[in-house]
């Protein structure tokens, strides 16, 4: 008689093809399930095929007689009723014993990935220890999805159809789960580090309830250990956006937001925007003001009759004033502005960043004058266009000067750029958004360190980007010191 052949610990497969030949305890993984066939004997009868995972012990995967594989939980129950063969009792019945094997079905692959049995079949038998019953514990976590099944859905019920994010935030969404979540890099140095820390990585197939902060903590370290810390951060922050989400759903029974990772201790240390780049300094915005009146000035031309003209690009030269000024998101905050939702004391944000009801920023005489500028440009050109989107009452305050799918001016890079060059400012090119920057250190010199004047006036949600701003200002500070003592040493 042929001996058969058994893998365990004491004998583990060199290649799959081995593991696929015998049957014994091995660690399972989808890999290997996908290549699982059913066996016959020597006339062709089906013969039971059953393997054991060495991760998680009683977990058990079967070939059936059609070749699909089926993971179930397999355990000892000491209440279960049992006959005995053996014993028979004075009426000659068999006697009744307790104690059994019970197998309890958690579902067919690949519908259930092994990493999700796994979490399933520890989760029965941590249950067992409390005397729940196994049952009980899968029939509490049918209909809870995984975190891939979580992303879609939140796709398609909040990113797909919410307004508050832009079409460049949705692309690299998308390009950060196609990397870290659904695995699936283009580069081949990057395919064989996620291949080589896969078991870490591939968090999409647990059960949402079933994933940890300890889960999180591991999977950001491995994606940092890549030389991508900023990409590790940045994949946890929209973790936790999408599990905040989904604690909404009762159903899913998420106890924890398990991707709110500690900024001091867990998240890697991030180069703001602001630690880059020195803002702009108030003497340097003053350039800047000069020189977006000097393109913007009104020239008097002589045709029948004196008329005002505008530089073409009006709008958007206004625009930059008016974000220097009040220190909002420039494209989302001020120039979306239509003139329904301006007065003239405030102006009303319907959303921000940090915000979903209504808010409103007081005007300021300096914004007083940039919007009364715009509202004679608006009321020149709907003369002439007709345009609602000129209109000084039904228009927009910053109107696009061509079709496009944006009523309002939404790209004033190039103007920017001009600007900034013109005023002898293109050794130092910085995005549009550092005039927030810029109007925050301001701020922060002028008010002495408010850090809550300036974090309720520029819409932050909370400190922590403000005391980076207060570090800037101190250092500042410490800067124009040093010039008025040299300049008083000196005679300079």
């Amino acid at each position: 008689m042929q001996k058969e052949s058994k893998l365990g610990h004491n004998n583990p497969p060199k290649t799959v093809d081995d593991m696929v030949n015998d049957q014994g305890r091995i660690n399972l993984s989808n890999s290997i399930l996908k290549k699982l066939e059913r066996k016959v004997d020597d006339e062709g009868n089906y013969v039971e095929t059953v393997f054991s995972d060495t991760e998680i012990l009683g977990l058990k995967a079967k070939v059936n007689k059609g070749g699909s594989v089926t993971l179930f939980y397999q355990y000892y129950d000491k209440t279960k009723k049992r006959e005995n063969p053996r014993a028979i009792n004075k009426n000659g019945k068999k006697t009744r014993e307790f104690g059994g094997t019970v197998k309890q079905v958690i579902g067919r692959f690949p519908e259930w990935k092994i990493e999700a049995a796994r979490s399933l079949a520890d989760k029965m038998k941590q249950g067992i220890k409390l005397g729940i019953d196994p049952r009980t514990t899968a029939e509490a976590n049918k209909g809870i999805p995984t975190l891939a099944d979580v992303i879609t859905l939140w796709k398609k019920d909040v990113l797909e159809v919410s307004n508050a994010f832009r079409e460049s935030t949705k692309e690299d969404f998308e390009a950060r789960f196609r990397l870290w979540i659904y695995l699936k890099p283009q580069q081949l140095k990057l395919q064989n580090y996620v291949l080589s820390h896969r078991s870490a990585l591939n968090i999409k197939a647990k059960q949402v309830h079933l994933i940890t902060h300890d889960d999180m903590v591991k999977y950001h370290k491995i994606i940092t250990n890549n030389k991508a810390p900023y990409q590790a951060n940045r994949i946890i922050a929209d973790l936790k956006l999408i599990i905040k989400w989904a604690m909404k759903k009762k159903k899913w029974k998420i106890t924890e937001n398990f991707a709110a990772l500690s900024y001091k201790t867990e998240l890697n240390p991030e180069a703001s925007r602001i630690d880059l780049h020195s803002p702009y300094t108030a003497s340097e915005f003053k350039m800047i003001r000069k020189e977006i009146l000097k393109q913007a000035i009104f020239r008097v031309i002589k045709k029948g009759k004196q008329r005002k003209a505008y530089a073409r690009n009006f709008p958007a030269l206004m625009g930059i004033l008016a974000a220097g000024f009040c220190g909002r998101r420039y494209r989302d905050e001020v120039l979306s502005r239509p003139w329904s939702k301006i007065d003239t004391n405030k102006i009303i944000l319907e959303k921000s960043k940090n915000s979903r009801v209504p808010t409103s920023y007081k005007k300021t005489r300096y914004l007083s004058w940039v919007f009364k500028q715009l509202k004679e440009f608006g009321r020149m050109k709907f003369k002439e266009t007709g345009l609602v989107r000129y209109h000084p009452i039904k228009g927009y305050a910053f109107p696009s000067m061509r079709n496009s799918k944006h009523p309002f001016v939404y790209d004033i890079k190039k103007t920017w750029i001009d600007v900034l060059k013109k005023a002898g400012l293109g050794h130092k090119l910085l995005p549009v958004y550092m005039l927030r920057h810029s109007w925050a250190t301001t701020g922060m010199r002028v008010t002495n360190n408010n850090t809550k004047a300036i974090k309720d006036a520029g819409g932050w949600k909370t400190y922590r980007m403000v005391e980076k701003y207060a570090k800037q200002s101190d250092l500042l500070s410490s800067e124009t010191s040093e010039k008025i003592a040299n300049s008083m040493a000196t005679g300079k």
